[in-house]
Order: structure tokens, then C-alpha cells, then sequence
């Protein structure tokens, strides 16, 4: 991957909403496995918010979408929603592998 292609890193100012969203998804879903899925369906909805590709599963996750991420998405940038996709996706993963 070159660096341009590389997406640009979490800004300090989402970093800690980020982080609190991450960990209060995981604190509130019944198995790690459960907060895994929704955290994948939400970099999911991002990738379809910023590609404008979406699917029945995007829109439905879209109607059930905590705050934080459809504040992100009404708000946020381009940039940052990709950087805010490849955190959550990276922590659905580390969450699937415990």
C-alpha cells in the first residue's frame, strides 16, 4: 500500500470519542462477539455513506445507528469518516480473535 492510498490516521479531536464509542459498544453488547458485529456494521455504514453504495443491510443499520455514528456521519469529514471506519473496523477484529 502507498502512502497515498493509505488512510489517514484518527485526528486527536475524534480520537477520544472514538475510543469512549469503542468501549462502551463493547461494554453494553451481551458477548464480544456481538459488539464486534455492530462495530463492523458501523465502519460498514461509514464505507456506504462515503462511497453513496448502499445496501438493505446499510439502511437498516442506518435507521438503528447509535448517535455518535450518525453524528459522525452528518458532521464529520470525508477524511475523518474514513479514519473512523478503519479504527472501528480494526477493533472488530481485535474483538473477534478473543
Amino acid at each position: 500500500m502507498t502512502s497515498s492510498s493509505m488512510p489517514a490516521p484518527l485526528p486527536p479531536s475524534l480520537r477520544g470519542i472514538v475510543s469512549d464509542y469503542i468501549d462502551a459498544t463493547t461494554t453494553a453488547a451481551a458477548t464480544t462477539t456481538d459488539a464486534a458485529l455492530v462495530l463492523d456494521d458501523d465502519a460498514h455504514l461509514i464505507s456506504a455513506h462515503l462511497s453513496g453504495e448502499w445496501d438493505d443491510d446499510d439502511r437498516a443499520h442506518r435507521e438503528k445507528a447509535h448517535q455518535t455514528i450518525v453524528t459522525l456521519l452528518d458532521t464529520a469529514s470525508p477524511e475523518d469518516l474514513s479514519a473512523v471506519s478503519t479504527e472501528l473496523a480494526g477493533a472488530a477484529e481485535i474483538l473477534m480473535t478473543r
